[in-house]
């Protein structure tokens, strides 16, 4: 690690690891670096090399960086989920494998209980074919066959037309006579050249091979084979069995039970996508359920080793999982064939999902490391910038130091400097101070142990456990109140301020000390009374303290103070109780108005005997509506007065319960304005709209001054307004009459309704004012409308009654004449 002082800011950047790492200055090639044409390929050559040193070195520089050490750890972690991912892959494939072993060996099961219970069958039938007494009497028949025996072969084969029939699976049966060389079936007879021409082994085997199989001691065995009846031929499974009759002199037969591969297999069942086939102990295919089934030809009956298992061979298909298991009673193996494409298909999902997870992981991965390093880096690399641009120390990694040991360094480095530092806090001791005052006033002496021991280091230092919270707020500057106006708007707050502590420090004298600060724009001291002082004469010192404060401030500056004081508290915890109580009380001040001195003893709140009562009723409220409406400024004036004296004087309520009756007043006013508005015809003046003032006001008796100067202007306003009322309920009547002029139904109780007043009233009040009957109004003003309709001569006269509003021509003519003399027509003629 090295640290190099340099002298100025800017050469400290310009060598700083930030600029001298920047990728720019790496791919850069200076004018002493670039080719020129004559120097040819080698220079190329040689400038790649350098090129190529310069980014080895580089990273020789990094390689001790932390954030190598970081990408090597995000990398770690990246690679965990990778490795569950294929952990997962490697689990799921061979739960797949084997749950799929094990399908096929539950398949293979069904189909060698199937098959056999079918074997088993044929050697049950093949004993009841033994018992038969026409089969079994047939065996000591010679040959040339007489015609009585030529009966029985017809009733042996109805006889075994019978036991096909009992079992499906059989395609056909034959009884071989060995003596004489007799073969029954089902619909005929022939001998055994003939059957042998039908039912022969798919080799080209002789008829001797194939006699020497039936002339066997005993015949017990299946033999796969190709049965042709000049029409068809299709593929079988022969179960030749031993007739023994009970006469041991009779001779012994050959019962040939015919089964199509396809019947013995038909009823095992299928699995989606697998095969299955059957092979005996020679290696030849018994039967298939697929005839295209493609199957190993290397496949033998000794490469399926045990009862059961599962073998992996090559096919013409591919690759294929054989699974086997041997029938108990023939000793074939039953093979299920599954293409290992089939298999792989059950994971492709699988296996798609695996890799799409782990993309998902290195790509998202990837972006958080980057992210990561970026803003894990960042910090460092912002310290770094710093350091390098504001105290000149250089960060060398060459040096084989990574960021954090230089950044140690640094910290040490800037020790030295802390006495430096600690002579410049002194000048600030007075904020500290302040600082100090307010948390003791906030209540954190109580949990903060390091409060308590900072006070005496700033010269807060108590002479007993007994103190007090006075709060000053100023009302009114005095001489100051225009000090300020080309200085700072809060310059006469803060002189004012400093003259209350000097004052606040006199007149504490030796019977206590004071310590002021400021708090939300009010003068907060903390008074700590002397330990020699009795508790009893406390209240006398801060009442002479206070009054002290109060002359001296209002003879020589002529300012008007609110003063709350709390009460006395012992210990540093008891400052902030009695900072909370000051605060109550100066709130109080709402209630009382300002340039007071107000106790917390005096407020209702420290009063638990006196209930907070707030006298405010709704009855009242109406009562003050009805009576503001009526203009009636005396007895709205006494409500008023009365409600202020029912709350305020003989037990005050609380500040809350003060804010509310503000609030409510306010709120009464507003809607009994609103409520006169909606009903007057006349425009409301600027200063009627205001009630806003009501709520701006700070004190109680402010808001009562301005509600009574505003209850004298509303209430002249509404006499004013009752004046005028006539004048404009009769032009609403004369639009009315205008509006429902051509109404037939138009009459007096017509307007009375619309207007809510009787008919009589209406009619009265229009001829008091206008001087003309209501009714001689509206036939007025139809005569007038007909004359006009009239002069035009495009009407007749009875249209011209039913335009103008009349029901009945006569009516109209009679009230024709009566205004003008003569009727209508008259009228008509004399226009025209």
């Amino acid at each position: 690690m090295q640290y190099v002082r340099q002298p100025q800011a800017m050469e400290a950047v310009r060598n700083s690891p930030l600029t001298e790492s920047m990728p720019k200055n790496q791919l850069q090639i200076s004018s002493e670096e670039q080719p020129y044409p004559h120097q040819g390929c080698s220079y190329h050559k040689q400038q790649v090399i350098r090129r190529n040193n310069r980014m080895f070195s580089t990273l020789r520089q990094y390689n001790r960086s932390v954030i190598m050490a970081w990408l090597f750890s995000y990398i770690t972690v990246l690679m965990v989920p990778v490795l569950i991912s294929f952990a997962l892959y490697s689990i799921s494939y061979h739960q797949v494998r084997s749950e799929t072993n094990r399908a096929n060996g539950l398949l293979l099961q069904q189909m060698e209980m199937s098959i056999d219970s079918k074997l088993k069958s044929l050697e049950r039938l093949s004993l009841e074919i033994a018992l038969n007494k026409e089969i079994s009497a047939f065996s000591s028949a010679e040959l040339p066959l007489r015609d009585p025996q030529y009966y029985d072969v017809f009733k042996i084969s109805e006889s075994l037309r019978t036991y096909k029939n009992a079992n499906d699976s059989i395609e056909d049966i034959y009884v071989m006579y060995l003596n004489s060389d007799t073969v029954i079936s089902t619909f005929d007879h022939t001998n055994g050249r003939g059957l042998y021409q039908k039912l022969r082994q798919p080799d080209d085997t002789s008829y001797d091979q194939w006699t020497d199989f039936f002339e066997q001691r005993y015949v017990n065995g299946y033999k796969p084979m190709v049965f042709n009846d000049g029409m068809e031929s299709f593929p079988v499974v022969v179960f030749a069995h031993s007739l023994v009759f009970n006469s041991p002199a009779q001779p012994s037969a050959v019962v040939l039970f015919l089964i199509k591969d396809s019947k013995l297999i038909e009823s095992v069942p299928q699995q989606n996508g697998a095969n299955m086939f059957i092979m005996d102990a020679e290696s030849r295919y018994i039967a298939a359920s697929d005839k295209d089934l493609a199957v190993p030809a290397n496949l033998r009956y000794e490469h399926l080793q045990g009862d059961s298992g599962m073998i992996y061979m090559k096919s013409d298909a591919g690759q294929t999982a054989l699974s086997y298991i041997t029938s108990q009673v023939t000793g074939w193996k039953y093979v299920s064939v599954l293409p290992a494409a089939l298999f792989n298909e059950k994971m492709k999902n699988l296996r798609l999902l695996t890799w799409l997870s782990i993309a998902l992981c290195l790509i998202i991965g990837g972006l958080v490391t980057v992210l990561l390093l970026r803003r894990n880096y960042m910090p460092v690399q912002l310290m770094l910038h710093s350091l390098s641009k504001q105290f000149g120390l250089r960060f060398d990694r060459g040096r084989g130091a990574n960021e954090y040991a230089f950044l140690e360094g640094a910290i040490q480095h800037q020790f030295h400097e802390k006495a430096d530092m600690q002579t410049q806090l002194r000048k600030h001791g007075n904020t500290i101070r302040a600082h100090l005052l307010r948390r003791l006033l906030k209540g954190y002496a109580d949990h903060d142990q390091s409060l308590q021991s900072a006070l005496p280091a700033h010269d807060i230092r108590f002479r007993s456990e007994r103190s007090v919270v006075l709060l000053i707020s100023i009302d009114h500057f005095g001489k100051f109140e225009e000090f300020g106006i080309r200085g700072l708007p809060d310059q006469k707050q803060q002189m004012l301020f400093f003259v209350l502590t000097n004052v606040l420090e006199d007149t504490s004298s030796n019977e206590a000390v004071a310590f002021t600060t400021e708090m939300n724009d009010v003068l907060a001291c903390i008074v700590n009374f002397s330990a020699d002082i009795p508790e009893e004469q406390e209240p006398s010192v801060l009442n002479r303290m206070l009054a002290e404060v109060q002359d001296f401030m209002g003879k020589h500056i002529e300012t008007e103070l609110t003063l709350a004081v709390g009460q006395v508290h012992t210990g540093l915890h008891g400052i902030a109780h009695s900072y909370q109580e000051a605060l109550t009380a100066l709130e109080y001040r709402i209630v009382i108005g300002g340039g007071q001195f107000i106790q917390y003893s005096d407020t209702l709140t420290s009063k638990g005997s006196q209930p907070h009562r707030f006298y405010y009723p709704l009855s009242v409220e109406q009562q003050f509506v009805y009576v503001v409406k009526s203009g009636n400024y005396n007895k709205a004036e006494a409500i008023l007065e009365e409600i202020f004296q029912a709350n305020f004087t003989k037990h005050p309520i609380s500040v809350p319960l003060a804010k509310c009756l503000m609030y409510s007043l306010a709120s009464t006013m507003l809607k009994t304005l609103e409520e006169v508005k909606a009903g007057s015809k006349r425009t409301w003046e600027e200063p009627y709209m205001e009630v806003n003032q009501l709520l701006e006001c700070d004190h109680v008796p402010v808001m009562k001054d301005r509600m009574k100067r505003m209850l004298g202007d509303v209430c002249e306003w509404i006499l004013a307004e009752k004046r005028d009322h006539h004048r404009y309920f009769i032009d609403d009547v004369r639009l009315y009459i205008e509006e429902n002029l051509h109404d037939p139904s138009l009459n007096i109780s017509m307007i009375g309704d619309a207007f809510q007043r009787t008919p009589s009233y209406v009619s009265r009040l229009y001829k008091d004012y206008t001087g003309e009957a209501l009714l001689d109004s509206i036939n007025r003003l139809r005569v007038a409308e007909a004359k006009e309709l009239l002069a035009h001569g495009k009407l007749t006269v009875n249209e011209i009654a039913g335009r103008v509003g009349y029901a009945d021509v006569s009516t109209f003519l009679r009230i024709f004449k009566k205004f003008e003399g003569v009727t209508p027509g008259k009228y008509q003629k004399t226009a025209l």
